[in-house]
């Protein structure tokens, strides 16, 4: 783009709406917000782009444009780099950790696109749009390490561990945690055994011995935080109010103000409710699992029945850009695995227990097919989620 059109309004616009995704989300982007930074009227974004939502529609085109630059210029990178699998676990790292550390405006928007997949028909075509860029990318790339045969398993871990990598801890374990669960990408594609894994089994000691206890909060208080919660899964944290919180747990607004005065307290209690939530969901799913000869069918129709969390997707993005939030950001990131454990014994009964990196692997992988179904209908999802299912068992 030559600096000509980088002055006009149109960019100026666009460029603050990609700042505006990576400061508060798609919740902070207003008309006003975004003439106030692009220091141009608010009747432009109508001239120009007709409405807002198109003129965000288009920032998401323009931001894949970006990011699909970056791909051909991985790919380019790997000129004559000579065929080998085991140079591609560092590839990877690579990749995932660029991505996230040196693009990581482009990063914030992919993520916040994600979040608009439910909102309508053009988020949803935006969404398969992010999706076959990446999965075009992931198939040249293992190609050209003559893996080409996992790379939708690629992608999958991929698309999950590179939204986890956007939450630090300590920069040096994170770093550390990223090449080891590389290296286990690599073993899951070359039919090795995974290698351990002591930076994360570090990283996940420190994240059980940081592990709040739940609170025990008086009955008001209960509904506060279950009202918090719902409201961000539901609106996002841009409804989440003293008022609507209100509304919508039957308290009045006094009430509310006086046990959680500000809104950063009210953010914080939301979030924590939804972190409850979530682990607490975790520890029952294996329970609810039929048993039966048919793992991979029963597995897939539990995804399909329960993909899907706007909620615990913000609460990612929120920690990620959010000092105030980093007490979730460690437990978020490393104690993944605790349910796919008994999962990979279910679908592979013949390996041996594994440590905590496969189990980690396989969480990436459904967290990334749930994610992705979320929008579909249970009669949707069922069959091509089994099909994902059924290509990695395949690969292992």
């Amino acid at each position: 783009m030559s600096e000509n059109v980088k002055k006009t309004s149109d960019y100026r616009l666009i460029d603050a709406a990609i700042e505006q995704w990576e400061r508060y989300g798609y919740e902070g982007v207003s008309t006003r917000q975004l003439s106030a930074i692009a220091s141009v009227p608010s009747s432009s974004i109508y001239h120009h782009f007709g409405s807002l939502e198109q003129l965000l529609g288009l920032a998401q085109v323009y931001v894949q444009g970006l990011a699909q630059q970056w791909c051909d210029d991985r790919i380019a990178q790997l000129a004559g780099m000579p065929r080998d699998p085991r140079a591609f676990p560092a590839f990877f790292a690579a990749c995932v950790d660029d991505w996230v550390r040196n693009e990581r405006r482009l990063a914030f928007a992919w993520r916040e696109g994600q979040l608009l997949r439910a909102n309508s028909q053009s988020g949803s075509a935006l969404q398969q749009q992010w999706q076959r860029l990446w999965i075009d990318f992931w198939q040249e790339a293992t190609a050209r390490f003559g893996l080409e045969r996992g790379a939708g398993v690629v992608y999958r871990l991929f698309e999950n561990e590179s939204s986890l990598h956007m939450i630090d801890w300590r920069r040096s374990v994170d770093r550390a945690g990223l090449d080891e669960f590389a290296r286990g990408v690599g073993a899951w594609l070359m039919g090795d055994p995974v290698p351990p894994a002591p930076w994360r089994d570090f990283a996940r000691a420190a994240a059980l011995e940081a592990l709040p206890a739940e609170p025990h909060h008086d009955s008001i208080m209960a509904q506060i935080v279950e009202a918090a919660a719902a409201l961000v899964e539901e609106v996002g944290p841009g409804g989440l109010t003293h008022r609507a919180v209100a509304a919508s747990s039957g308290l009045t607004l006094g009430t509310v103000s006086h046990k959680v005065r500000t809104k950063a307290e009210l953010v914080q209690v939301g979030y924590g409710g939804l972190y409850i939530k979530a682990v607490s969901r975790l520890r029952a799913q294996t329970s609810v699992l039929p048993s039966g000869r048919d793992t991979v069918g029963s597995i897939a129709h539990f995804l399909a029945e329960n993909s899907g969390s706007r909620g615990i997707d913000a609460l990612h993005l929120a920690v990620a850009r959010d000092p105030a939030l980093r007490q979730f950001g460690l437990q978020l990131r490393y104690l993944r695995g605790s349910t796919s454990r008994s999962l990979l014994q279910m679908l592979l009964p013949d390996r041996l227990t594994p440590g905590h990196l496969e189990p980690a692997l396989l969480s990436s992988f459904l967290s990334s097919l749930s994610r992705h179904y979320g929008d579909w209908t249970a009669d949707e999802a069922r069959a091509p989620i089994r099909a994902e299912l059924e290509d990695l068992v395949a690969l292992l």
